[in-house]
């Protein structure tokens, strides 16, 4: 099995830090994010949330958001490099995740699949030097364009490279515990403040108040400070 450490070289040899865009613009009521011409909803977030929270793991709603924002771009490299997962693999690997979770096993719903799908992808790309830029561009383009709903905090390059650093770890120390599907802490992977995150935001209560957009004239509430990767 490819390392993390050598994922993490792969990937820290093309993402250089970049001046931080400022996202967080107010999108529309139920919007999670409006991104490429595309838009994510706050249900899609709660869904794969869901998912996860179904496969007996915590999620946090920017890293949800994180995996929804990266999907296109994964998804068009994957596409480029032919790399290819097919249901019966997907579906497996699901019910691995479930197992290693000690969650119940049971047949992966659609969002599922599309969370393990999606995981999976990202990390045969940070496999591949290409993949790895291909990722970095997306990354970089999320942080300038993306119109995101401020309760999920502000996309940074620099927050991504930290959240990477830490998983790399992570994935070190989890080998012996998850085996094949240790990359699954690439779930996790996240360009937003953690702070920022807000339990109802994943929950099946979904449409909240809170959810609603901040006016245009709002100030984010500033993030705390992270060791730079």
């Amino acid at each position: 099995m490819t390392s993390m450490k050598r994922l993490a070289a792969a990937l820290v040899a093309v993402l250089t830090l970049s001046a931080c865009a400022v996202t967080g613009q107010p999108a529309h009521p139920g919007t999670a994010a409006i991104y490429d011409g595309a838009t994510i909803t706050s249900a899609q977030v709660a869904a794969w949330g869901t998912a996860q929270d179904d496969m007996g793991y915590a999620n946090d709603p920017g890293a949800v958001l994180t995996l929804l924002l990266l999907r296109p771009a994964l998804d068009k490299e994957a596409a480029i490099e032919g790399v290819v997962f097919d249901d019966k693999q997907i579906s497996t690997e699901a019910q691995t995740w479930m197992s290693a979770s000690k969650a119940k096993v049971v047949s992966p719903t659609p969002d599922m699949m599309d969370v393990v799908r999606t995981v999976r992808v990202l990390h045969a790309l940070l496999s591949t030097e290409t993949g790895a830029a291909a990722i970095k561009v997306a990354v970089d383009s999320i942080e300038a364009d993306a119109q995101v709903n401020p309760i999920y905090g502000h996309f940074t390059v620099a927050q991504f490279a930290n959240s990477y650093d830490i998983l790399t770890k992570r994935y070190q120390n989890d080998q012996g515990q998850f085996g094949d599907v240790v990359y699954l802490v690439l779930k996790d992977l996240s360009g937003f403040d953690g702070n920022a995150q807000r339990k109802w935001m994943v929950g099946a209560g979904l449409p909240s108040p809170s959810a609603s957009p901040a006016p245009v004239n709002a100030s984010p509430a500033p993030a705390s400070p992270s060791p730079t990767p």
